[in-house]
């Protein structure tokens, strides 16, 4: 394993990302990339849900303490879960629906890491991580598959 910290004279310290927490940012740029290359107007706005929850969550203060880090970002998963309802609501497309769903499951954990002190915080917080994976995917493969549904649009509509 990476160490998070390198020490150098002194006793100046650099922060280096975890190997987890940078893959999760690629797949995260990956997928606002494709939702502004190839999706729509929905994709896109699913995107910057995304973009904005992780950016907002990256920047609470780490106190030491699991329920003082849980709650701020208990609200900043709140106010996603809202994005994406809102976005199922007005959309046409049926992938909000599921980011809606995985990011509900995702608001559940913080509920139940905040009602039980018992909940390890190592597995809450790699849970409370790998939740997003989903949601990103289904982002990514409907950004990705509006181009060519419409692209079979087009071939079916000149053949006839």
């Amino acid at each position: 394993m990476l160490p998070t910290k390198l020490k150098f004279k002194h006793e100046q310290s650099l922060e280096i990302m975890e190997p987890h927490v940078a893959t999760y940012y690629a797949v995260l740029i990956a997928t606002v990339i494709a939702a502004h290359w190839r999706g729509k107007s929905c994709e896109k706005a699913g995107a910057w849900i995304a973009l904005s929850g992780s950016l907002l969550t990256s920047a609470v203060p780490w106190g030491g303490i699991w329920l003082t880090f849980a709650v701020p970002i208990f609200f900043i998963d709140l106010m996603v879960l809202v994005g994406f309802w809102s976005l199922a609501l007005f959309s046409s497309r049926f992938w909000p629906y599921w980011a809606t769903g995985w990011q509900l499951v995702g608001l559940l954990i913080h509920i139940q890491r905040m009602m039980f002190d018992d909940i390890l915080e190592k597995p809450y917080g790699f849970l409370s991580m790998y939740i997003a994976y989903p949601i990103l995917l289904v982002i990514l493969i409907a950004s990705l598959r509006t181009t060519s549904a419409a692209r079979t649009r087009r071939v079916h509509a000149t053949a006839n």
